[in-house]
């Protein structure tokens, strides 16, 4: 064991963690400043340890659970760790008082069940991935067979143009905005609520921060969960000046929400979420011929294939165009006189 005198000015020891049945060898790295003391935590070290990697097979699921949500807090959305302390306090509790090395599949697949009588398909399967994320890090051999519940054919309700335009002539100044930049750029709600006026520049708004809540209910500006919603959106001139105009920066997204349902209602127009109006923009884009790559990276989606589910409940704006069109393909391919020939020769 000797130290070694780092580039940094640190002084580092390596010592034998444990090594593994195929002979591959494992070290514990100590570094420190002063000499002496990084001979002394190595020295600290080698007293204590059994020379055997360690393991995690005695804990517990809810422990497995929150050792992963602390060691991946710092990596984690605020919004995602909320969601993952309340799944360890609110579900699965069959399971969290289970020791690892005693864990199941078919305990995994009983609570799973049982879970899936009371949330939605694809609720029951976000929260089976974190369980199994976390039983995975801490146990690694654990083979997962669990059956779930079959992906529900949800109705995706995406407005038309003249059901936004009806919305927009009712709704007040603190929602009117916000309308614009959901359906004439992709912003989504958190997205807004995190802008200011530096944001906006003369050919659009650059997206890079959003308004979450915290695991305490408290209200946090963060960086995009991926880097997919870190972009640039492209903005109509009229709707950038009235946005650098507008007086309610920092609204919160319940007001904003509360704000666009009370505008939807006014309207009397189907019942839409505000969500939607993003929905509404990739469609639109989609339906003129922009092509789908540049409206998922403009969009903020992560791949292409995210766009596919809005296009196949969106295109009600263009279903008489659409129709149109076909017809005129055909008209072209077989015209009058191509058909009149056919029939003579099909008739001699």
């Amino acid at each position: 064991m000797k130290p070694k005198k780092l580039p940094s000015g640190n002084w580092r020891v390596r010592v034998l963690e444990y090594t593994e049945p195929n002979g591959k060898r494992h070290y514990r790295s100590f570094t420190d400043p002063d000499k002496h003391a990084v001979i002394s935590m190595a020295n600290e070290f080698l007293a204590n340890h059994s020379g055997k990697p360690e393991t995690y097979e005695n804990i517990t699921v809810k422990e497995a659970c929150e050792r992963y949500i602390k060691a991946k807090e710092a990596v984690l959305s605020p919004s995602t760790v909320k969601e993952y302390k309340r799944i360890v306090k609110n579900d699965f509790q069959s399971l969290m008082p289970i020791q690892l090395r005693k864990l199941t599949a078919e305990q995994v697949q009983i609570a799973i069940s049982e879970l899936s009588l009371r949330v939605s398909p694809k609720t029951t399967r976000n929260r089976h991935g974190f369980l199994h994320a976390a039983v995975s890090m801490y146990r690694p051999g654990f083979v997962f067979s669990t059956s779930l519940p079959q992906k529900e054919d949800v109705e995706c309700i995406v407005p038309i143009t003249s059901e936004i335009q009806a919305v927009l002539e009712v709704a007040n100044e603190y929602i009117r905005v916000p309308i614009l930049l959901a359906s004439q750029g992709s912003l989504r709600r958190s997205e807004i609520c995190a802008l200011t006026p530096d944001d906006f520049t003369d050919l659009g708004v650059r997206v890079n921060k959003a308004v979450v809540s915290d695991e305490n209910g408290e209200l946090v500006t963060k960086l995009p969960k991926t880097d997919a919603g870190n972009r640039f959106c492209p903005l109509p001139e009229d709707v950038i000046k009235e946005a650098r105009a507008w007086k309610h920066f920092g609204i919160k997204p319940n007001a904003l929400s509360g704000y666009f349902e009370r505008a939807r209602n006014k309207a009397s127009v189907p019942k839409f979420s505000f969500h939607k109006l993003r929905h509404y923009w990739a469609s639109e884009l989609h339906a003129q011929g922009i092509p789908d790559k540049y409206i998922a990276e403009a969009g903020g989606w992560e791949t292409v294939e995210m766009l596919q589910r809005i296009y196949q409940h969106a295109l009600r704006n263009h279903t008489s165009e659409m129709t149109d069109r076909i017809i005129s393909i055909f008209d072209g391919n077989f015209s009058k006189r191509d058909m009149k020939c056919d029939t003579e020769v099909s008739g001699a």
